[in-house]
């Protein structure tokens, strides 16, 4: 006789995670193989056996005739009860009409890299939104695993909105149940200013000693500007450099200084990373862009940078569009193509494309890329390629790109996330287009890209490759102003 069940049925009824019953059939001490659906065949004398070692009761057992019988429900379970539809107060979707507007396709389901993985399927979670099984979407770690890269929406012939979805039920979680890097991250933001808590003194001295270090190495009169009321440009940080590659904030102080820009950064509230967009805190959102509004207008400035996590363009001007729309009139709002474009065609800077012989690729982010596309109209593809391609001779499109590359597998809070496993194998898709591609250096515009490649994928299938910065890749190929006013 023959049990045929899913890894998740037997691990429910052991009492033992998913990932064990795997373990014990790759390492064999539960002989199965693998049936239909993600199913797996277990011989019943092995079924017994494992169940004779926990002390459990068999939920099938054989007829003395030996014939085959299918499962039967356990003694303590009973039908489910059927699910009652009704008006609902506030529910997880938006527009009613998207139930019937949705085809079931498989189109999302096609395209999701992480779709299958513990049975995670766009389409299941629409039905279930609009089946009003609330309550089970909120305690899954689905939203969790999805990177929110829009690769679904993409290719959805019917428009529906499954990012808006996905994001409704982050924000419905208990906060408490929020994996607990991000939430921490969002809470100390609040607190003291910035993710990681770095306090003020702290992050004065060092930006005073990083300054200190490029007027002496490569910039001669540099000297980093804190809280300069009146310069045109307010520069963000992303935490995370302050924290642990303190070196790469000079990539940009470089193009700066080449530039002769006027920029400052402020000593307070100073985190460019808006993390309220990966917990779905549209609270803590809207303060953290406030903020922003905040030192702007104390330092009078007229321009705004934002750095990279990934998402910190599109959080911030997500946020001001919905809640500060006026602030869009009030300054403008860099993002790193835009800025360095202008550099560029205004001959502030030159750009030597002989600096790197490695055959070069780029890799787009989904939040400057698609989703900036849908949500503001613009995404940032030929830019980056134009900028990419002054600094190198030799240059290779991943396939596909644009509007349609795979997301690296970090995105969405995936980077801070525990689900490491899932990350890896969703980048897998990644890995194999810059393997194909030859390039042996790839460029980012993103953090969470930057350390997917850089410190997961490219061990985890043996690329060799070398990833940098868009603004590291510039920085390092500016010609001095006065090499570039030779003949």
């Amino acid at each position: 006789m023959i049990y045929e069940i899913k890894v998740n049925e037997l691990a429910e009824e052991f009492g033992v995670h998913r990932n064990t019953i795997r373990n014990w059939i790759n390492s064999g001490a539960l002989p199965a193989q693998e049936g239909p659906g993600r199913r797996y065949q277990i011989q019943w004398e092995d079924y017994k056996r494992l169940c004779d070692k926990f002390g459990r009761e068999p939920r099938i057992a054989p007829e003395p005739n030996n014939k085959t019988e299918a499962p039967s429900l356990p003694k303590n379970e009973s039908a489910l009860p059927s699910v009652r539809l009704g008006l609902k107060t506030n529910p997880l979707y938006s527009q009613p009409a998207m139930a019937d507007i949705c085809l079931t396709c498989g189109s999302c389901a096609g395209a999701c890299p992480i779709s299958g993985v513990d049975d995670l399927d766009p389409r299941k979670i629409i039905r279930m939104a609009f089946l009003g099984l609330d309550e089970e979407l909120l305690a899954s770690d689905w939203p969790w695993k999805c990177t929110m890269c829009g690769k679904c929406e993409v290719v959805c012939p019917m428009n529906v909105e499954i990012l808006q979805l996905m994001r409704r039920i982050r924000s419905r979680r208990d906060r408490d149940k929020v994996p607990a890097a991000i939430q921490k991250g969002v809470v100390t933001c609040l607190e003291k200013g910035n993710n990681l808590g770095i306090p003020k003194d702290d992050f004065i001295i060092l930006l005073k000693e990083l300054g200190e270090e490029l007027a002496e190495s490569s910039c001669p009169g540099f000297v980093t500007p804190i809280d300069v009321r009146g310069a045109r440009m307010l520069v963000t940080v992303n935490s995370k450099q302050p924290f642990a590659e303190p070196e790469s904030l000079t990539w940009w102080w470089k193009i700066f200084h080449a530039a002769g820009e006027s920029w400052t950064i402020s000593s307070e509230n100073w985190e460019g990373v808006n993390w309220g967009i990966y917990s779905g805190d549209y609270s803590a959102m809207r303060t953290m862009a406030e903020r922003i509004i905040d030192n702007i207008e104390r330092l009078n400035c007229t321009a705004l940078l934002l750095p990279e996590c990934g998402h910190a363009y599109y959080a911030t001007r997500y946020a001001l569009e919905h809640w500060f729309p006026e602030s869009l009139n009030q300054f403008k709002i860099y993002t790193v193509f835009d800025l360095l474009l202008e550099y560029l065609q205004e001959k502030r800077i030159t750009l030597s494309p002989v600096v790197h012989n490695k055959l070069v690729t780029f890799n787009d982010s989904c939040n400057y890329g698609r989703k900036s596309l849908k949500t503001f109209g613009h995404g940032y593809f030929e830019e980056a390629r134009s900028l990419t391609q002054a600094c190198c001779t030799k240059y290779v499109d991943l396939i596909p790109d644009r509007e349609e590359n795979y997301c690296c597998g970090a995105g969405g809070g995936a980077w801070a996330s525990p689900f490491g496993a899932e990350r890896v194998f969703h980048g897998r898709i990644k890995a194999r287009q810059i393997s194909e591609s030859g390039a042996k250096l790839v460029i980012t515009s993103c953090q969470n890209c930057k350390d997917q490649l850089e410190k997961s994928l490219n061990r985890e299938f043996n690329l060799n490759i070398e990833v940098q910065f868009l603004w590291e890749l510039v920085a390092k190929a500016l010609v001095k102003p006065e090499e570039a006013r030779q003949p």
